[in-house]
């Protein structure tokens, strides 16, 4: 499997975090399923959250809408996608510890996608090394956070069935 080729022509978040859990898999042998994505208004300084213990992944929609308008680059906007959801599905693994975490999305990127490749160096450096443009705001700076998140549907693919 071609990560780096297969992450350019995705077209939505469930093609994208099929490829972030099929890289974990190879690489830490950990899976999970269930989990909902969500976009939402959050602070400038927050990519997205994962809450222990819940099944949810909610992604600053502002930050995203800026990239996809920014930059106009479906490649790229897959990169930062894959990069979030990497971030937030290592967390809900039980990965609580930040720097381990993103350790992890640097050795798991670098592994399936290559040193040289955005994700990889969004991992490594920061998401000002593949978008410069992108301007970090601080906690101190007056922030806006929605409480409606718009729910993805068909996001997760593997979600078990069952009979009760």
């Amino acid at each position: 499997m071609n990560f780096a080729e297969e992450l350019k022509e995705c077209s939505d978040y469930a093609s994208i975090f099929d490829l972030v859990k099929g890289a974990v898999e190879i690489t830490l042998n950990k899976r999970r399923v269930g989990l909902i994505l969500g976009l939402t208004e959050l602070p400038p300084y927050i990519g997205a959250f994962h809450t222990v213990g819940s099944n949810f992944i909610v992604m600053n929609k502002t930050l995203l809408e800026n990239i996809i308008h920014s930059y106009k680059n479906r490649g790229l906007t897959n990169t930062y996608i894959f990069h979030i959801l990497l971030h937030e599905y290592i967390h809900s693994l039980g990965y609580l510890d930040e720097r381990l975490t993103r350790d992890l999305c640097y050795a798991i990127s670098e592994k399936v996608l290559g040193e040289e490749h955005p994700a990889t160096q969004i991992a490594k450096h920061g998401i000002a090394a593949v978008f410069p443009s992108f301007r970090m705001a601080y906690p101190d700076q007056e922030t806006t956070i929605s409480s409606k998140i718009e729910i993805i549907d068909d996001f997760e693919r593997d979600n078990l069935s069952y009979f009760g």
